[in-house]
C-alpha cells in the first residue's frame, strides 16, 4: 500500500525547497545588482550557475520520481541509417523499472531487442509516428497487467519520451496512477520562476506553467515539440529571430549565457527579464538540450532606480558638507569621503622631512580606528596634518558605524581648529608679552580715536557751518569736505571689518581667469585718484605691460586689488616728494607684484613688526601721517591666503619697496 501522506510530505519539502533557492538568488541579485548592474558582478555567473545546476537536478529527480510508468528512448537505424531498427533506453523512473520487474540499472542504456521486448510491440509504431511527425501520440494497448494508454511525445526525429497509464481509472491502480499523475504535474508546475527545457534544434521538450501561461500564454501541449519560430501566434518574428540566435549562440559558444531582455506577457505587461540559459549533457558528455531559467527583474529595477535617486540626494548632502567626512574600513582603508575631504588625499611634502605623504594618513590612523572598532565607542583626538605646506590642526571624531553589507567601519568627522590652535598659541604669546600687548592696545585705542575723531570733527563742524546758514556761497565746499572725511572713516571702518573677517575664517579665496594687465590698470587708476587728492607732486610711473598670453592668470582678482590698494595708500601716505612705481613681473613660477616709492622708509629694527596688528614703523607718525595699523596687517593676511608673501627692502630718507608674490597658475595650463 502506497503512503500518500509521504509522498505529499516529500513533495512539500521539494517546493519548500526550491522556493528557499529561488529567494537566496534574488537576495543575490538585489544585494549586487542594484549597486552594480548584473552584468558586472563577479559573482554572479556562479550564482545563476548554481540556480540552474539545482533547476535541472530537480528535473532529472521530478523525472525519476514520476509516479506514473515512463521512459525517454533513442531510435537505431539500419546500416544505411534510413529505416528504424530499435531503440534505446536513455532514461527510465522508477515505476516503469517497477512494472516491468526489474531494476533501472538492468534496463538503462540497453536496446528493446536486448531486453526482448519488455512490452508490446505497438510501442514501436507510436514511437515511429510520433517522430515522424513530431507531435505527441497516444495509443491504447493491453497488457497483462490491463489496458494502458501509452502518450508519446517526440523529442526529435529520432529522440522520443513514453508514457503509459491505466485506461480504467477507476480501479484502486487507476486512481494510484490518477493521484500520481496530478502529483507530478503539480510538481513541475510548482517551480516559482519560469523554466524550459528544449532538444538540440530548438524544440521544447519541457516548461512549467510559470513560463508557457504567463509568459507564452499558451498551455504547455501548445509549446511543447515545437521551436520559437514556429509558434508565430505567441512570439512576432523579430523576437523569435532573437530567441532563435540567441540559441544558435549558445550552441556554438557552449557557455552559460545571462542577457537582460524585456518581453510581453500574456496579461499584456512588458517585464524585464534575466534570462539564464545552460547546455545539459547526458551521461557520456553529449549536448542533448537547453536549459533556460527567467527571473524578473522589475522590482530590481525599480529599487535600483529608486536607490540611485535617493543615493543622488544623499552625495548631494553628504558632499555640500564644509567638514572633512571619511569612512574608513578596519585597515584604515578609504570606503567613502565627500568632496571636502577630497583634497586631503593629494600628495604633499613634508616640509620638515621632505617626505612624499598623503595629508589624509594622519586623519586615518588605523591603530585608533581599530581601538574603536573593538571598544564600539566614539572617540576624539586632534591631529595636526600638513596640507600644501601649511600645518593645519583638526579636531576628528570617530565613530563606529555598520555599512549596507553589515561590515563595521568607522566614521571620521574632522573640524578644522587650525584658528582656534593660532589663537591659543597667540593667547600664550601675548601672555609672555603683556606689557607690550598692554602698549599696543593703548596706541591702537589713541590711534582709532584721533583716526575717528578727526574726520568726525571737520564732518560736524561743516553741518554745523550749513545749519548757521554762514557763508552759504561755500556750502560747495562744505559738502566736498563732508564727503572726504565721510570716506575716511569708512575706510577706518572697513579695515575693522577686514580684519574680523580675517579672524573669523570668513576669507574664501575664489580662482578665476583675470589678466594682470588689467589688475595693473585699475591698480594705477586708484594710484592717480589717491595722489591727486592727496595734493601731492609726485612722479608715477608703472611697468610694461605682461603680452596678452602671459597675462592670463588663475587667481583672486579681488583681493590681489585689495592688496595693491593698501600698498599703494601706504605709499602715498609716507611719500612726500619723489615717485611711486607701480608693476609686477615673473620670477620662479610666481607673479610678483611691487610698489615702490621714494618715501621716509623704515629702520631696520622696525621691519618685523610692521606688518602686525595696529603696529607702524614708529608709532609717532601715527601723529603726522595718520593711519590705524591695520592696512599692511590686513595686505599679509589676504596675501598668506593666496599662499603667497608680503615682503618690504626698505631704507630710511630713501623709499620703501613692498612686494607680494603668489603662484603663477597660467590660464588653460
Amino acid at each position: 500500500m502506497i503512503n500518500f501522506e509521504d509522498d505529499i510530505r516529500e513533495y512539500n519539502e521539494t517546493v519548500e525547497k526550491l522556493q528557499t533557492e529561488n529567494q537566496a538568488l534574488k537576495d543575490v541579485l538585489s544585494r549586487y545588482q542594484i549597486f552594480s548592474g548584473y552584468s558586472a558582478l563577479p559573482n554572479l555567473e556562479s550564482d545563476l550557475k548554481a540556480n540552474l545546476e539545482y533547476t535541472e537536478k530537480l528535473l532529472e529527480v521530478s523525472f525519476a520520481e514520476l509516479l506514473i510508468p515512463s521512459f525517454s528512448g533513442q531510435i537505431i537505424f539500419d546500416e544505411n541509417d534510413v529505416m528504424p531498427s530499435d531503440f534505446v533506453y536513455t532514461r527510465v523512473n522508477k515505476e516503469f523499472a517497477r512494472f516491468c520487474n526489474m531494476e533501472i540499472k538492468d534496463i538503462l542504456g540497453k536496446t528493446e531487442k536486448e531486453l526482448q521486448n519488455l512490452r508490446s510491440p505497438l510501442w514501436m509504431d507510436g514511437i515511429l509516428k510520433a517522430t515522424k511527425i513530431l507531435e505527441p501520440v497516444s495509443i491504447r494497448i493491453k497488457e497483462p497487467d490491463g489496458v494502458f494508454e501509452v502518450k508519446i511525445t517526440a523529442l526529435k526525429h529520432d529522440r522520443f519520451l513514453l508514457q503509459f497509464k491505466a485506461v480504467n481509472m477507476e480501479t484502486p491502480e487507476g486512481k494510484k496512477l490518477k493521484e500520481n499523475l496530478i502529483f507530478t504535474r503539480t510538481l513541475v508546475n510548482a517551480l516559482p520562476i519560469p523554466f524550459f527545457y528544449k532538444d538540440t534544434e530548438g524544440r521544447y521538450v519541457l516548461c512549467n506553467d510559470s513560463y508557457s501561461k504567463a509568459i507564452v500564454g499558451v498551455p504547455p501541449e501548445k509549446i511543447i515539440g515545437k521551436t520559437v519560430l514556429e509558434l508565430s501566434e505567441c512570439f512576432s518574428k523579430d523576437m523569435a529571430d532573437f530567441l532563435h540566435d540567441k540559441d544558435s549562440q549558445l550552441l556554438t559558444e557552449k557557455a552559460i549565457q545571462v542577457y537582460e531582455n524585456s518581453v510581453k506577457c500574456a496579461d499584456g505587461v512588458t517585464r524585464v527579464y534575466i534570462i539564464t540559459k545552460t547546455l545539459i549533457k547526458d551521461s557520456e558528455g553529449k549536448i542533448v538540450g537547453i536549459l533556460g531559467v527567467m527571473q524578473n527583474i522589475d522590482e530590481i529595477i525599480k529599487a535600483r532606480r529608486e536607490l540611485a535617486e535617493s543615493e543622488n540626494r544623499y552625495k548631494t548632502l553628504f558632499n555640500s558638507i564644509s567638514q572633512p567626512i571619511i569612512v574608513a574600513d578596519v585597515d584604515g582603508n578609504i570606503v567613502l569621503c565627500n568632496s571636502t575631504a577630497v583634497e586631503l588625499f593629494e600628495e604633499e611634502y613634508d616640509p620638515k622631512t621632505g617626505e612624499k605623504k598623503i595629508p589624509a594618513e594622519a586623519l586615518t590612523d588605523k591603530d585608533f580606528i581599530r581601538t574603536v572598532l573593538e571598544t564600539d565607542e566614539i572617540m576624539t583626538r586632534r591631529v595636526s596634518v600638513v596640507i600644501k605646506g601649511e600645518e593645519k590642526w583638526f579636531l576628528s571624531t570617530l565613530q563606529p558605524l555598520s555599512d549596507s553589507f553589515g561590515e563595521k567601519v568607522v566614521q571620521i568627522i574632522s573640524s578644522d581648529i587650525t584658528e582656534i590652535k593660532k589663537y591659543q598659541s597667540e593667547l600664550l604669546k601675548q601672555k609672555t608679552h603683556a606689557e607690550d600687548s598692554s602698549n599696543l592696545k593703548t596706541i591702537f585705542l589713541a590711534n582709532i580715536a584721533h583716526e575717528t575723531r578727526t574726520p568726525a570733527n571737520i564732518i560736524n563742524g561743516h553741518i554745523q557751518m550749513i545749519q548757521s546758514g554762514l557763508h552759504p556761497e561755500k556750502l560747495h565746499s562744505y559738502l566736498g569736505a563732508i564727503y572726504k572725511n565721510t570716506l575716511r572713516l569708512l575706510d577706518i571702518i572697513d579695515d575693522i571689518v577686514e580684519l574680523s573677517k580675517i579672524e573669523s575664517g570668513q576669507i574664501k579665496l575664489r580662482h578665476e581667469i583675470c589678466s594682470i594687465n588689467s589688475i595693473l590698470e585699475d591698480a594705477f587708476v586708484y594710484l592717480s585718484d589717491f595722489h591727486e587728492e592727496s595734493g601731492k607732486k609726485l612722479e608715477l610711473k608703472r611697468t610694461c605691460a605682461f603680452s596678452e598670453y602671459e597675462s592670463l592668470i588663475y587667481a583672486d582678482n579681488q583681493y590681489i586689488s585689495q592688496v595693491l590698494k593698501k600698498l599703494i595708500a601706504n605709499a602715498v601716505t609716507f611719500t612726500q616728494k619723489g615717485y611711486i612705481k607701480l608693476g609686477a613681473n615673473l620670477s620662479d613660477g610666481k607673479v610678483v607684484f611691487f610698489v615702490e616709492d621714494s618715501g621716509i622708509g623704515i629702520p631696520k629694527d622696525k621691519l618685523n613688526v610692521i606688518f602686525e596688528r595696529f603696529r607702524q614703523a614708529d608709532e609717532g607718525v601715527a601723529r603726522q601721517y595718520g593711519g590705524n595699523g591695520l592696512g599692511l596687517a590686513i595686505a599679509n593676511e589676504l596675501v598668506k591666503r593666496m599662499g603667497g608673501v608680503l615682503e618690504v627692502k626698505s631704507e630710511v630718507s630713501k623709499g620703501s619697496v613692498f612686494s607680494f608674490s603668489i603662484p603663477y597658475k597660467k590660464a588653460g595650463m
